[in-house]
């Protein structure tokens, strides 16, 4: 797992984790308060009704026929109220009086009128002058707190005084459904809350991440590619601590490169230049001394053979050094095959002609490509030169292009030896070459390694395919939508 992923997981974690027990939170505040602004406005029905049913208690036999006519028509009205979105239809409230002793002198359900209520919490302890409150559930199955208090009754209780002294208790009752309605709308409409917000959250931050681990992940890639050698131009990341970081790693790279680049072409250039210098060094020595005509013409003709050896070899490798020094960087055109491959044509016309080979156009290239002109035709111009040097005398190399799935193709087949299995694997080296037909040589071994660092640069490749009578360059370019 990245070191980026792993930071992506553990911000959404710890943020998921923050807005649960955020959410755990509310629920378990909403409760209480919601139960809170339930119970208050009990607490002063019961103090009023207490006042009220107060002086009844002035009989020897406390009577309550016009709190219970009053309430039988209460319980008949038909009260169509919408208390956000809960509908209410009838009075659900319950009053019960006891006496100082806890017996029931009063229910307007009429269910309990005699019973003795001394026991319950809201009159026991109302009698002894604290507040007494209770909650008693209609039905002792349910289970779980929310069931038991949404199908539960709350009992709130007021003292009935005369003077300073509590001769009865009225209890005020109200059922908790209505208040548990508002707890799960609440809660409801709160989790949908959270859930919108987390999401919301949540993909900002996922944004802001991908905006930050962006360039690290570029920072990375460009890293990698530097360490396996590949060509690759510096991403732009901006002015930041990554872009600096970038900047200065492809600083080292060019650091390193020119330090390994001179050590690797010095070393190179000394080893390939001393087998000319050698032989030049060697006849020069012997046209000191006295020798025939013919002698003395074969050994000028080695010097110079020798010194344009050397000369190929340096121009070979300035052209490879300056493709390198690119960096992955082209300058892309528009660049007709057709007119190039006529132009690089009359460049080898005198080679043509004194080898007696000839170029055939098997068909006409019409179409283009895009990439720099220059590289191409030194490319093209390689391809072709190392098919004259492996066709015989007055042989004939074939030229064509076609598209085949998602490449423009170039074909250039001679009809010389082919290549042999042992050099299959090592073709495209640098300064690996094999021995020219007809003993003429070797080359200097960098045309086929230009040719393909030209095709890499373009995102194309190059293949040699050997055939029965020859060998055939494919150079592949790329098409574009």
């Amino acid at each position: 797992m990245t070191v980026r992923t792993r930071i992506l997981l553990i911000f959404l974690v710890t943020l998921g984790s923050g807005f649960f027990v955020l959410e755990r939170w509310l629920s378990l505040e909403l409760r209480p308060r919601y139960y809170q602004s339930f119970e208050e406005p009990l607490v002063d029905m019961a103090n009023i009704l207490a006042e009220i049913a107060a002086p009844e208690f002035n009989q020897a036999a406390p009577r309550f026929d016009k709190l219970q006519a009053a309430l039988t028509h209460v319980y008949a009205r038909q009260v169509n109220a919408d208390i956000y979105g809960l509908k209410k239809n009838d009075v659900d409230i319950r009053i019960y009086i006891t006496d100082r002793a806890g017996t029931v002198l009063f229910d307007s359900y009429q269910l309990d009128v005699g019973k003795n209520f001394a026991g319950w919490r809201d009159v026991s302890r109302t009698l002894q002058g604290q507040y007494g409150a209770r909650s008693s559930p209609n039905d002792k199955r349910m289970h779980g707190i929310e069931q038991r208090e949404s199908n539960s009754i709350a009992y709130i209780a007021a003292p009935i005084y005369r003077g300073n002294d509590i001769i009865g208790v009225l209890s005020v009752g109200k059922p908790k459904v209505t208040v548990s309605h508002f707890i799960m709308a609440a809660r409801e409409d709160l989790l949908w809350t959270v859930l919108g917000v987390t999401v919301l959250v949540i993909a900002i931050a996922t944004m802001l991440y991908l905006w930050v681990s962006r360039p690290l992940y570029q920072a990375a890639q460009f890293a990698e590619r530097i360490a396996a050698g590949e060509p690759v131009s510096v991403p732009d990341l901006g002015r930041n601590e990554i872009g600096t970081v970038v900047n200065a790693i492809d600083a080292m790279r060019k650091a390193l490169d020119g330090k390994n680049y001179i050590e690797k072409y010095t070393q190179t250039l000394a080893h390939e230049l001393k087998s000319p210098l050698t032989s030049i060094k060697a006849s020069a020595e012997l046209l000191l001394e006295e020798m025939p005509a013919a002698q003395r013409q074969r050994f000028i003709q080695n010097i110079q053979s020798e010194n344009d050896r050397a000369l190929n070899l340096i121009q070979r490798l300035l052209e490879l050094a300056a493709l390198e020094n690119r960096q992955g960087s082209i300058e892309a055109q528009t660049v007709p095959l057709a007119e190039l491959l006529d132009e690089i044509g009359g460049s080898l016309q005198g080679t043509l002609e004194r080898r007696s080979v000839s170029l055939n156009l098997d068909n006409p290239i019409t179409f283009s490509v895009q990439g720099e002109r220059f590289l191409i035709r030194q490319a093209l111009f390689n391809a072709i030169d190392n098919a004259i040097d492996f066709s015989p005398d007055a042989g004939r190399i074939h030229i064509s292009g076609y598209a085949d799935e998602d490449w423009l193709v170039v074909s250039i087949r001679d009809h010389g030896t082919g290549i042999p299995d042992y050099a299959r694997e090592r073709i495209f080296e640098r300064f690996y070459s094999l021995p020219r037909p007809a003993n003429r040589g070797r080359s200097s071994g960098l045309g086929l390694n230009f040719v393909k660092e030209v095709m890499e640069l373009h995102q194309g490749r190059v293949e040699l395919v050997s055939h029965d009578n020859g060998t055939e360059a494919r150079l592949k370019f790329p098409q574009r939508g």
